[in-house]
């Protein structure tokens, strides 16, 4: 586990060293950095994944329950996604007759996002 802690940690200490290379003051930089640290370390004790340490840098794996989690999360994320744009399409397409927004089109991402979100959330406490 010694490797993956060390590839971590040089993992997100590279993320802070670019986002302070971009302009974010630097103790945001090393706050993010902290935190990006702690949900890996988090990540090998939620239970969420199976901790192999034999493997050394890529010690986590997903066993079949956590595989059907996410397949689910990003079925639920798709059909969402597509009944907003397909409401969108018919929407702009027959009542408006203009062109679709971006921010609509923004918005129905996230709100797919959000979606796997909470399912993934749902699904892994159940």
């Amino acid at each position: 586990m010694k490797n993956y802690y060390i590839s971590r940690a040089v993992l997100s200490a590279g993320l802070a060293a670019c986002l302070a290379l971009l302009g974010t003051p630097l103790w945001l930089s090393a706050v993010f950095g902290i935190l990006v640290f702690l949900v890996f370390v988090w990540m090998t004790r939620s239970g969420r994944y199976v901790v192999t340490p034999e493997f050394g840098a890529t010690a986590l794996r997903r066993d079949e329950r956590t595989q059907q989690i996410v397949d689910k999360a990003a079925r639920n994320a798709f059909v969402v996604v597509t009944l907003i744009l397909a409401g969108l399409v018919v929407y702009f397409g027959t009542v408006e007759k203009s062109d679709v927004p971006v921010a609509l089109l923004t918005t129905g991402l996230a709100a797919g996002a959000v979606v796997y979100i909470l399912s993934d959330f749902w699904m892994q406490t159940g």
